[in-house]
């Protein structure tokens, strides 16, 4: 079994709903892995797959963790969170175009 497999069956098994959401750092420390880059990337992995059925949502903050989400608002909260990075990141896209765009006038002046 693989670790998106493993962490995604634990995280069926203990932590459905918010309130019963993990710390990052606790998943790490269970699954042997060594810096909070390698996790999002496998929770990216497991919540892009077809092969998992359930969400995993995750709250950002001392207080934050990861879960599966188990409610129609959970799992709306865990989408709209996502859209609201993605548009956030094609702001800053524009942004650097905008930036790009003006650097390249100036030095054809």
């Amino acid at each position: 079994m693989d670790k998106e497999e493993l962490i995604y069956n634990y995280l069926i098994k203990y932590h459905q709903g918010i309130n019963n959401r993990i710390k990052g750092k606790e998943l790490m420390l269970n699954f042997e892995i060594n810096d909070h880059k390698t996790l999002r990337k496998i929770i990216q992995n497991i919540n892009r797959s077809k092969n998992y059925e359930k969400l995993i949502g995750a709250v950002s903050s001392k207080k934050g963790g990861y879960f599966i989400c188990i409610t129609q608002k959970e799992t709306l909260e865990a989408i709209n969170n996502r859209r609201h990075r993605a548009n956030q990141m094609l702001r800053e896209c524009h942004i650097m175009k905008w930036k790009y765009n003006k650097q390249k006038n100036k030095t054809e002046e």
